[in-house]
């Protein structure tokens, strides 16, 4: 029967011949377990879109009904459970393998000429696959769900200049809502999931077009040593995809995704942790307080962003084996390590109350404390100073007229205070004021 099927499509559309292409295309230097990722990241993005669309013939992108929606699917769908699962922990090992496959071409020197529009795309691929790990997570709705999404969207609004207009574009509109929900349910399921395969499909073509890599070893490229795709290297491919899928697997079945409570945007106690992939951004908001938040939001995500873009143009010499590009090779094992230390040092840190930070003009407010180093005399979650008093749940204590009041004339409100005026235009008072009404 089956070779009756193959006959039938060889005669319609010469599928032998496309097969023989295929399977003859020339391995650089021989088949390698080294080239195993990149088959295995397609392998799991399909299986990201299989249980996707799974998942959205049950779910609905409204406040009222998304978390009772994915309760019904870990509960009652058939095997609804699993496929969760498989959903939840493939964006973890989409993030690890990703990684893993831009450090090999890396190591291997992969990304010189000719190969420099591979490069350039597999980057922009590696922020698209980071796209879907943060849209994705707000749709259960849950309280984990919701308020690390706020501490998310909170870092667009430390952009310079742009920020509050750009929380907002984000968020659509000051607050988490259901503009929120269904704009981001829009983005992960609608035009992330086109752009990636659209990249993914360019990055493939021009990888073709520019020949892979192969070997960095040079005796071998002279030798032009090569082998076919099939068996050896398909072999290899596919044991290494069963392996992810089976691991993948386990996860599912013996640690399913987890669903916290509903979400409740009145609980401003819930304290968030993000995924262990955003551990190390995590940890940065932790280090650049204060005055400095840009410098960890901003500033050094755009200098690592465009570092990669500006790789092949910056070392262009054609020597590829790694033991000749010890300067090269050593500024990737730093960042290696500093990305896994800040890591694990976000998995430990305890969990900061940061969730009451909503709205573009309590956010403006927090930028204000900062810039002006009020820090420097009050305390916030037993850090700053002491010369003044905590400020760590100002907003249940005292009322937005005597904060006001307070700003203007301290020594008037509270006598013997050594506090001076606050000399800020009644916009940025009104800012201000909302931020310390915000720490409950």
């Amino acid at each position: 029967m089956f070779a009756r099927l193959i006959a039938w499509l060889d005669e319609r559309i010469e599928i032998r011949k496309h097969w023989k292409a295929f399977a003859v295309r020339p391995v650089p230097g021989g088949a390698s377990w080294f080239y195993v990722l990149g088959a295995s990241l397609v392998f799991l993005f399909l299986l990201q879109m299989a249980s996707g669309i799974f998942l959205s013939l049950y779910y609905v992108p409204t406040p009222d009904h998304a978390y009772a929606s994915v309760k019904f699917i870990q509960n009652e769908a058939p095997f609804g459970n699993f496929i969760r699962g498989l959903h939840h922990w493939g964006a973890s090992f989409m993030m690890v393998l990703v990684a893993l496959h831009m450090l090999r071409v890396f190591t291997f020197g992969a990304y010189k000429k000719p190969r420099e529009a591979v490069w350039l795309i597999g980057v922009f691929l590696v922020m698209l696959v980071g796209g879907f790990a943060f849209t994705g997570y707000l749709l259960p709705w849950d309280q984990k769900a919701y308020w690390a999404t706020v501490v998310g969207t909170n870092v667009a609004g430390t952009v310079p200049v742009i920020g509050g207009a750009l929380l907002k574009i984000v968020r659509g509109g000051a607050e988490l809502s259901n503009l929120t929900l269904s704009r981001f349910f829009a983005i992960h399921t609608y035009i992330l999931p086109w752009s990636l395969a659209l990249l993914a499909f360019l990055h493939i073509l021009v990888l073709e077009l520019a020949g892979a890599g192969g070997t960095w070893n040079a005796a071998e490229q002279k030798q032009n040593f090569s082998e076919p795709l099939f068996p050896n290297q398909i072999f290899r491919d596919t044991i290494f995809t069963l392996i992810v899928f089976l691991a993948l697997s386990a996860f599912a079945i013996f640690s399913p995704a987890t669903l916290e409570p509903q979400a409740d945007p009145t609980d401003s106690t819930y304290n968030p942790r993000p995924e262990w992939y955003f551990y190390f951004i995590f940890q940065m908001l932790r280090i650049f307080e204060g005055k400095y938040e840009a410098v960890g939001t901003v500033i050094l995500p755009a200098v690592a962003v465009i570092a990669l873009l500006l790789l092949p143009f910056f070392d262009t010499e054609p020597e590829r084996a790694p033991r000749k590009r010890q300067i090269m090779m050593s500024i990737a094992g730093l960042a290696v390590v500093t990305v896994t230390v800040l890591t694990i040092m976000g998995a430990r840190a305890p969990i900061i109350n940061a969730p009451a930070v909503t709205s573009p003009s309590v956010l403006a407010g927090r930028i204000l404390f900062n810039k002006n180093g009020c820090i420097s005399c009050h305390s916030m979650h037993g850090k700053g100073g002491t010369i003044g008093p905590d400020l760590t749940h100002v907003g249940s204590k005292r009322d937005r007229e005597w904060l006001m009041r307070h700003f203007k004339d301290p020594q008037a409100v509270s006598p013997g205070s050594i506090m001076p005026k606050i000399t800020l235009p009644e916009k940025e008072l009104n800012e201000l004021a909302d931020y310390m009404q915000s720490l409950k």
